[in-house]
């Protein structure tokens, strides 16, 4: 039963993070404490994000930002590195807690009568937001959809958005691993269940691309605030 479960929610979670450009793995943590321990969480996602972050970077090949994507690179490195390790010895519930909050108000304030628009982003606006994002995601275990407004405001949208957002990723989560195994995270139940969550993400970026197809810029942007509120939610949620 565990398995099916694990593999479904991969593909629930991956196929909606490919509508939306992210918020797939911070929905998938409210549900996975029903299947796996509270510490394994992070590891899981990890490894399932490697698998759909390869194979995503292959079905948007053509779509990837080289130059957004040459800035992502080392803070997403440096803050994956910095998160693992922070991992043992901090406490990530009001952590999780405040990220929730920014991610609901982003969602918000798209959605309000009177519209806020974020400045143009720059590239120094990719460092500091992938180094921030990689180490949140670290401790919490996913924080993807921090750097969605950054990518927005540099009107990089649908494929190009979720194929430079893989490439970045997937040099994350590298590093992410890294970290884990240094630490002895990486234990063999773990690397079984993120494989199984990953076979699921592989049909769900499947399905999410053929979909993805058919979406308008402004009805991709709307997902993209709709996953926002949503992560927000499920982080609050899961932390309470």
């Amino acid at each position: 039963m565990i398995p099916a479960l694990l593999i479904g929610l991969g593909f629930a979670a991956w196929f909606l993070s490919s509508l939306a450009a992210g918020g797939g793995a911070v929905l998938f943590l409210p549900v996975a404490r029903f299947a796996l321990a509270p510490q394994d969480v992070p590891p899981v996602i990890a490894v399932a994000s490697v698998v759909s972050s390869v194979q995503r970077c292959f079905l948007y090949r053509r779509d990837i930002s080289r130059p957004i994507l040459f800035h992502n690179v080392p803070g997403l490195a440096l803050g994956a590195l910095v998160g693992a390790f922070a991992l043992r010895g901090l406490r990530a519930d009001g952590l999780t807690l405040v990220v929730a909050g920014f991610l609901v108000v982003l969602s918000v304030l798209h959605f309000a009568p009177v519209r806020v628009s974020l400045p143009a982003a720059r590239p120094i606006h990719f460092g500091l937001s992938s180094f921030a994002t990689a180490s949140l995601s670290a401790v919490v275990g996913a924080a993807g959809p921090l750097m969605n407004p950054v990518y927005l405001a540099a009107g990089v949208v649908k494929e190009q958005m979720i194929g430079t957002k893989a490439a970045s990723t997937l040099f994350m989560q590298v590093a992410k691993l890294v970290a884990y195994a240094s630490l002895g995270l990486l234990t063999p139940s773990v690397l079984l269940a993120g494989a199984l969550v990953g076979a699921g993400a592989l049909a769900g970026n499947a399905a999410g691309k053929a979909a993805l197809a058919r979406l308008s810029v402004a009805r991709f942007t709307d997902l993209v605030h709709l996953a926002l509120l949503a992560s927000g939610i499920a982080m609050a949620w899961n932390t309470f």
